[in-house]
């Protein structure tokens, strides 16, 4: 009703919503004034705000500088931090978004990600290296820089982690090493999301891992679901 009344917040553009990072991908965020960088994953995208895992140090009225690149190109823009809820950070829609560099349709092919669920395992990789036994999880959102791991326990930011998973029958499942970037609980379930970005991803597992996803696009489409 307040938007229909012209107080609400302005739907965002398509021009700006193609240059803004999506939910679930990585930026690099810098706090000016020597403030906390690092690398965060964005939790979610509205006509308000954007909302990220915090970094440690991050205060409201701060202002953060974030690079990231999506499926069109490389962006950055700044905007001031406006609340803390927890372990997000949420910053405000900012009114510029800068273009760095704009993407080739080879660029925009490395991008592609699919929300299809997979079964996986998981276990940690204290030093990139696997230990201990596998447990029970999920994938989702895979692409080929990362993907969400749904598992049964929090796992803390930093962590590195082995996922396994298989993309076809025919070759033997994927192991790959990830690390956390961000911890989510899932109310629904009570399970929580895990936001890796994978590290070390050999040229094989790479093509594996498009071959996949363009086969799960294509069934997808087979079944008019987009």
């Amino acid at each position: 009703m307040l938007r229909l009344l012209g107080f609400g917040p302005k739907p965002l553009s398509a021009q700006l919503k193609l240059k803004l990072p999506s939910a679930n991908s990585f930026v690099d965020l810098v706090i000016t004034g020597g403030g906390p960088r690092g690398s965060v994953c964005v939790e979610s995208v509205t006509d308000r705000n954007v909302s990220v895992s915090a970094l440690a140090g991050t205060e409201t009225g701060r202002t953060g500088v974030f690079s990231y690149t999506n499926a069109v190109g490389k962006f950055r823009f700044s905007s001031k931090c406006v609340a803390l809820r927890g372990h997000t950070a949420l910053f405000a829609i900012p009114l510029r978004v800068e273009t760095l560099q704009v993407f080739t349709a080879a660029h925009k092919r490395a991008a592609v990600r699919i929300d299809a669920t997979v079964p996986a395992q998981w276990r940690f990789a204290p030093g990139g290296r696997g230990s201990g036994d596998y447990a029970r999880a999920s994938l989702t959102d895979i692409s080929r820089s990362g993907a969400s791991l749904i598992v049964d326990r929090e796992v803390k930011q930093g962590t590195f982690v082995e996922s396994r998973f298989a993309v076809s029958t025919a070759v033997a499942p994927l192991v790959l090493l990830g690390e956390v970037m961000r911890s989510s609980p899932l109310e629904s379930s009570k399970k929580v999301s895990l936001g890796l970005r994978f590290h070390g991803v050999k040229p094989e597992e790479d093509k594996a891992i498009m071959e996949f996803i363009n086969k799960r696009q294509a069934d997808r489409r087979n079944r008019g679901l987009g």
